[in-house]
């Protein structure tokens, strides 16, 4: 197979429109308390409305896999674009029930975009590098989404954000489908029947392993996202804007550790060993930082709990992408339906914990008990390292 230098192309055009998804989504993360005033809503719901894209892309993921590998990765991706740019834009309209609409809108965009990228880096990068390409377009989720925490407070009002997010991303879309290629040339990637490529992604402990690890992932990551800002405001007294530049350090400086850990594990081997350190380490730092109290401990703790996550996710991301080269059970036409069992169970996690286990924790025992149970669910992802093998050297 020829590996075209256009795959780099390929890559940025992917992690630009990827990354814009996230930006004016997780801005809700820091304006927490002026949105539930602004909606007369409660902590439960908020979270509901905040996490809810999460579960409309988990329903999707499996099925969106699979369209892509019919349709091709360029038409599933634009298509995916086109509809988050207009769920962002629905959201700048009030109502609580718009505001669920224009998540669920945003929910079926962001299913059909997540599932593409391991069929794009199948089809233009080598074995040894599938790690290191996953790593860097996933540092597009982590600077995207810590940016919208930042700039959040400082919009003009929250219309003005969701109209101009709805055009970003229309934009993004628009340069996507213009460029992007799904293969370089002569290279043809089969298409799998669906019932196919289900039957070997349902089939393979891996992607179980995967797929179970990055549902711990989120349930853990999430809520430290959602609610830590309203937290900080509410028990300690730190400002919004201060709470949200904060618990941006979980996935802004991720960016770099989504380059490191992956390279590194690329030259060394022991993935397995990487998720199981790094998400206990990752916990560990979190409550930490909580449990100080103090807001120049915070920056530190919580900085260096993000530059230690962003090694986790990408290695279990890559197992897809990898796996046709260390299974011969998984044909490289099956990575898309892999995906969607892998981007189910991540979605899932991400919406299943806070709105039903978090917040009410929190509601009912304080913030300290709700943040322990979220540091222990994603410490508890690493059992699952020993079903995926090592990639390929």
């Amino acid at each position: 197979m020829e590996y075209s230098g256009y795959r780099w192309v390929v890559l940025g055009l992917a992690w630009l429109l990827f990354g814009t998804l996230f930006l004016f989504w997780y801005d809700m993360g820091t304006l927490a308390p002026v949105l539930m005033e602004t909606y007369g809503i409660d902590q439960t719901t908020y979270s509901l409305a905040f996490t809810l894209p999460w579960l409309i892309a988990g329903l999707l993921s499996f099925p969106a896999g699979m369209f892509a590998d019919r349709v091709g990765v360029r038409t599933a991706a634009t298509i995916g674009g086109v509809i988050a740019a207009l769920g962002t834009f629905v959201r700048a309209y009030p109502g609580v029930e718009t505001l669920l609409l224009s998540q669920a809108i945003l929910g079926v965009g962001l299913g059909i975009v997540f599932v593409n990228l391991p069929k794009l880096i199948n089809a233009w990068f080598p074995p040894h590098q599938v790690g290191l390409a996953t790593g860097i377009y996933l540092t597009s989720m982590m600077i995207f989404l810590s940016t919208g925490m930042v700039i959040a407070p400082y919009f003009p009002s929250w219309e003005y954000a969701n109209t101009l997010g709805g055009g970003v991303i229309f934009i993004a879309t628009l340069i996507f489908a213009a460029f992007v290629k799904n293969a370089p040339p002569g290279v043809e990637i089969p298409k799998a029947p669906v019932i196919e490529g289900a039957k070997a992604a349902l089939s393979n402990r891996a992607i179980w392993g995967a797929a179970l690890g990055t549902f711990l992932a989120m349930s853990g990551m999430v809520p430290w996202q959602a609610l830590f800002a309203t937290a900080a405001y509410v028990e300690l007294g730190i400002p919004i804007a201060v709470g949200g530049a904060i618990v941006s350090l979980i996935t802004n400086p991720g960016w770099v550790g989504s380059f490191v850990f992956p390279a590194l594990s690329a030259k060394t081997g022991k993935v397995r060993l990487y998720i199981i350190v790094l998400s206990i380490l990752f916990s560990a730092l979190m409550l930490a930082a909580w449990f100080s109290g103090d807001v120049n401990a915070m920056w530190v703790l919580v900085g260096l709990a993000g530059f230690v996550a962003a090694g986790v996710i990408p290695h279990w991301m890559a197992v897809p992408a990898y796996l046709p080269f260390v299974d011969s059970r998984m044909k490289p036409e099956y990575i898309g339906g892999a995906t969607g069992v892998l981007n189910t169970f991540l979605c899932l996690g991400g919406f299943l914990s806070t709105p039903f286990i978090i917040a009410p924790i929190a509601a009912s025992s304080g913030f300290t008990t709700a943040f322990t149970v979220a540091a222990i669910f994603f410490a508890a992802q690493g059992i699952f390292a020993v079903l995926i093998p090592e990639p390929p050297k």
